[in-house]
Order: C-alpha cells, then sequence, then structure tokens
C-alpha cells in the first residue's frame, strides 16, 4: 500500500489526503497562550518592556503584523528597536524588513536595532550591519533576595530629575554610546513618574560606577540595561545591582538579553538559564 500523500503547508496547518486540515499550535500565533514556551514568554516581556519605554518617554511604538517597533527620535544606544514577534522567511521577511525601515524613515534622528529570536539573513545589502546574538536569559520566581553590596558600594534608587541625569550620564559613558547625548537620554524624565519602571545608581566615594534599569512588563521583570564604567570593572560593583533587581519582584520571573560579558555572572552567579540567541543587526537612519 503506498504512503499517505502529505505535502507541507502554512505552519499550523497540516493538509493530508487521508484527513481534512487541522490548525495546529505553533507557538507564535495571536492566541498562542502565555506559558506555552520560555522563549514566547521571553520574548513577549522583552517587547512590552520596548513599549514601556516609547510610552513613558513620549516616543513612538508601532505593531505590525509579525514585529513590533518603537522609536523616541533620537539616538538613544539600545531603545530604537524593532523586534519580530514571528517566525518569517523569504518574501514575508523582506515585506517587514521594509515596514520597519519605513517606520523609522519617517522622522527622527539616530540608528535603529531589529532584534530576532531566529537566525536572519544578510541585510547588509540593505544598509544593516550586524551586531551580533546575545543571548536570552531566564530566571524563574526564587521568593525574598538578600542584598549585601560591597562596602564601599552605595546603591540609590534614582527618584528626581538630578538623580535621573546622573544615570544617563553613567550609562553613555560605561557602556559606552558615543552618539548620546545624556542631556536627552537614553531615558526622559517620564520614567521618573511611571511605576513600571527602576533605575538604580551604584556609587563610590559619591562617583555613579554602575547603573542599571528594570522594567515590569508582560508579567515579567525585565533587566533592561546595566553598565559599569571600566575603571570599576572586576571590583564586584555589577551583581549587587542585579540582586538589588531580584529582590524587588521576588514573585515575577526575571528576563534579559545580555551580552557575552554579561552572561556568566548572571548564569553562574544568579542561576538564570540561556533560552535562545536572538540576532541584532543596526541601520542608520537616511
Amino acid at each position: 500500500m503506498p504512503p499517505t500523500d502529505t505535502t507541507f503547508s502554512p505552519p499550523g496547518t497540516l493538509t493530508s489526503s487521508a484527513a481534512p486540515t487541522a490548525e495546529l499550535e505553533t507557538g507564535w500565533g495571536p492566541r498562542t497562550p502565555a506559558g506555552d514556551t520560555v522563549l514566547r514568554d521571553g520574548l513577549d516581556a522583552v517587547v512590552a518592556s520596548w513599549e514601556a519605554v516609547a510610552s513613558a518617554c513620549g516616543g513612538r511604538a508601532h505593531r505590525g503584523r509579525g514585529f513590533v517597533a518603537v522609536d523616541l527620535g533620537l539616538p538613544t544606544g539600545f531603545m530604537n528597536s524593532a523586534t519580530l514577534i514571528s517566525p518569517l522567511f523569504g518574501a514575508d521577511l523582506d515585506g517587514v524588513v521594509e515596514q520597519v525601515e519605513s517606520f523609522y524613515g519617517a522622522g527622527g534622528s539616530g540608528e535603529y536595532l531589529l532584534w530576532s529570536p531566529w537566525p536572519v539573513p544578510d541585510l547588509s545589502a540593505r544598509g544593516w550591519s550586524l551586531q551580533g546574538h546575545p543571548p536570552l536569559l531566564y530566571r524563574a520566581p526564587t521568593g525574598p533576595m538578600e542584598v549585601a553590596p560591597p562596602e564601599d558600594l552605595e546603591i540609590v534608587e534614582v527618584t528626581d530629575t538630578a538623580e535621573l541625569a546622573e544615570w544617563n550620564a553613567t550609562v553613555v559613558e560605561a557602556f559606552p554610546f558615543p552618539d548620546v547625548d545624556p542631556s536627552l537620554g537614553p531615558l526622559g524624565p517620564g520614567v521618573l513618574d511611571d511605576d513600571r519602571f527602576s533605575l538604580l545608581l551604584g556609587r563610590v566615594d559619591g562617583r555613579a560606577m554602575v547603573a542599571g534599569c528594570r522594567v515590569l512588563a508582560g508579567g515579567a521583570s525585565v533587566l533592561l540595561l546595566t553598565a559599569t564604567r571600566p575603571e570599576a570593572r572586576g571590583r564586584g560593583y555589577y551583581g549587587p545591582l542585579v540582586r538589588h533587581r531580584l529582590g524587588s519582584t521576588p514573585d515575577l520571573p526575571v528576563v534579559c538579553l545580555v551580552s557575552d560579558h554579561s552572561r556568566p555572572i548572571l548564569v553562574d552567579r544568579f542561576g538564570f538559564l540561556p533560552i535562545s540567541r536572538f540576532t541584532v543587526w543596526s541601520r542608520p537612519r537616511p
């Protein structure tokens, strides 16, 4: 007896001569439930954190078919970001990239980024530059956590515009973001009145040496950015800011996209689980 004739169809369907078409869960549909996979939940949280930045800082946000894009309209380092939210191939991917370029080409200044949990074909012919493949890390809720920073490190919660200016300057200089004006960003004053945000400074002898941000978004605590000045690296200042943010949300999962330099601290010391590497491209505005 010959095998049943089965042909491949778009994701989510199976067509067979022996059975009617049936809907299958792909893990990336609009009706996919929370908790389907850690990757999907982590992606949703990261995207929601970008949208929180846009809403708090007076930027633009757009949800298209297969992607989400946010724009603050000026150089920000990481905050002008588009993210793929479902697997795309061929003409579908080309169409989304064109929409992303159109969104950022509508105005403003500063480069923008495209993040994808899946490999993306070479976009260099379109003027994009490959930035790397940062891993998405995940940590399940673990309950209360003690915070014991080094004796010389003072951890300060940012609550006013002067401290926000100090936070911005520390991030811009420490990362560094040479194209970002610290008087304008990366984050604007709207974050001070938004309970989703927690910004921390780590000072040594009165000078900020490390800065970090946490955003409550998509049912998780997203560690959006942590940066340590080069002269202060290796002194144990990064970890206490991570621990402080973990301790502030003991009942929430925590997700972050980090560099391979920061990954060992989070994985080995704090029990984060590497989930998947993203692909990141950048493009200057016209």
